[in-house]
Order: structure tokens, then C-alpha cells, then sequence
């Protein structure tokens, strides 16, 4: 029957979908007569009813010496999905807690970098969340990012980004490029306590690619073509990365106080 399937789809079993629903059609109704509709035998129907009862579907009363079952309104199949989805949050939380200890069995043989790849957009964000997850408060991520391009793909996604970063008290220093003069003016301004930027010419950064160290990892993500990204796990590579990125950070503000001394007009391209 088409509703036994659908109903099997939401969660219950063949035999459970067969009584409810013989309880439906029937109202009101003692085992015997639930069983004959169902096709059930009496004594599974017992223990298949006393399931649907706990779940929340069928109702046990008395009517003079006879216990009769009666199906509660199917409205009440809704419960079923939301303790789907109760248990997926708990499974969900659970697995948070259980990661960063998972994330610390995973060692590369033989002391050997790990590389992970990343396809499309989507992977572009399981980066992100990746990153976000392993960070503790308090850390520091160092990016290089060419904005336009990031901001073509995930742009619409940068407000709530920032407020996770924020929620966990981790700080960023991120050498910026952008064709953009507005874009510049409002990210510089737009600086706070967490967030350090420098502005690099896209003359001097035509980089489609943007990369930013964190923790022992380096992840780095390509925004047009081929789009997508690798998490690299290495300290050592993470610590080069690092230095090569202050070096970068000293040379953008020597750069940048060069050119005002001059009096060059540095416009955002």
C-alpha cells in the first residue's frame, strides 16, 4: 500500500505502518479487530501497538470491560521528524566534542604532511567550517586574500563568517588585495579588536588564491576555474608559512608608508 511506504519513509516499520493505519480506518477498536484489518498477527499486534503508543500514535483506553486502541491524529506523525532531528543535534554535538580528539589521532606516516582536496564551493565551505572548528579562542589566522574573487563566491556569507570568528574570540591578520576603492575604505575602517588588515595593490598580489595558516595547518583556496581547496597539515610548513607571512605583513605597511611619503596616489587596483 502507497501510505505503508510513505510511512516507512518517515521512520516506522513495515508492521507499524500496517497497525496505525488499520487504526486510522478502523477509529476505536480492541486488538482482534486492529489485527484482521492489519494482517498482523494478534500477538506481534500487542507488541507492535505498545511501539506506536510510546511513540506517541496510538492511545489505550477502557470502555466498560474492553480495552480499545484508537490512532492519535496523523498531525502527530510531525513528532516523528523532530525526534529525528532531536537526535541528529545530539549526534551532531557529540561529534563536535569528539573531533578535535579524532583530529588528534590523525598523524600523517612516518611524519609526512597531509593534504586534503576540496571540490567546488561547497568545499570551499567545509574548509571554512573546518577551520572554524579546529581554531581554539584566542588563536590567530594569518590570510593572504584577493577579496573580489572570494567575495564573487561566498560574499553573501561573509557577515555570519565573521560573527562565528568573532563568537569564539579568534583574531585574524590578512594582507588584502582588491580592484575595489570602496571595498578597501570599508574594510580598513571597518578594522577592530580582532581583525588586523593590510592592504596589498592587486599590481603587486594578482593572486586568484587565497591561503590563511591556522593552528598546524595551512589551507589554501582557488576562486575561479577550477574552484575548490586543500587543507595542508604540517607544522613545520605551517611555521615557514607563518614567517614568510610576517614578512609579507612588514613589507605591505613599508610599502604603503613609501608611497604616502611620496605623495603616489594609490589607487585600489
Amino acid at each position: 500500500m502507497v501510505f505503508e511506504k510513505e510511512l516507512k519513509k518517515l521512520g516506522l516499520k513495515e508492521k507499524e505502518a500496517a497497525v496505525y493505519l488499520a487504526c486510522l480506518q478502523l477509529g476505536p477498536g480492541p486488538v482482534q479487530q486492529i489485527s484482521r484489518k492489519a494482517k498482523v498477527v494478534r500477538a506481534t499486534t500487542y507488541v507492535v501497538l505498545e511501539s506506536l503508543m510510546a511513540q506517541g500514535l496510538v492511545t489505550k483506553y477502557k470502555e466498560g470491560k474492553k480495552t480499545l486502541f484508537s490512532a492519535e491524529p496523523p498531525r502527530q506523525l510531525m513528532r516523528l521528524l523532530e525526534k529525528q532531528r532531536e537526535v541528529i543535534d545530539e549526534q551532531q554535538h557529540a561529534l563536535k566534542l569528539l573531533l578535535p580528539e579524532l583530529q588528534v589521532l590523525m598523524k600523517s606516516a612516518a611524519g609526512r604532511p597531509t593534504v586534503r582536496y576540496f571540490n567546488g564551493v561547497e568545499g570551499l565551505r567545509a574548509i571554512r567550517r573546518e577551520m572554524m572548528m579546529y581554531s581554539e579562542p584566542g588563536d590567530v589566522w594569518l590570510s593572504f586574500t584577493p577579496v573580489d574573487h572570494l567575495d564573487a563566491l561566498l560574499g553573501g556569507e561573509r557577515d555570519s563568517y565573521y560573527r562565528q570568528r568573532v563568537a569564539k574570540n579568534i583574531k585574524s591578520k590578512s594582507i588584502f588585495s582588491t580592484r575595489s576603492q570602496r571595498f578597501k575604505s570599508e574594510l580598513l575602517d571597518g578594522a577592530d579588536a580582532l581583525s588586523e588588515l593590510r592592504f596589498l595593490s592587486s599590481d603587486l598580489f594578482p593572486s586568484t588564491s587565497g591561503m590563511t595558516i591556522y593552528r598546524n595547518r595551512i589551507a589554501i583556496g582557488t576562486f575561479i576555474d577550477k574552484v575548490g581547496g586543500v587543507i595542508i597539515e604540517s607544522s613545520p610548513m605551517a611555521d615557514m608559512m607563518r614567517r614568510l607571512f610576517e614578512l609579507a605583513w612588514a613589507g605591505a605597511e613599508t610599502l604603503e608608508a613609501v608611497r604616502k611619503r611620496q605623495g603616489i596616489h594609490v589607487n585600489a587596483s
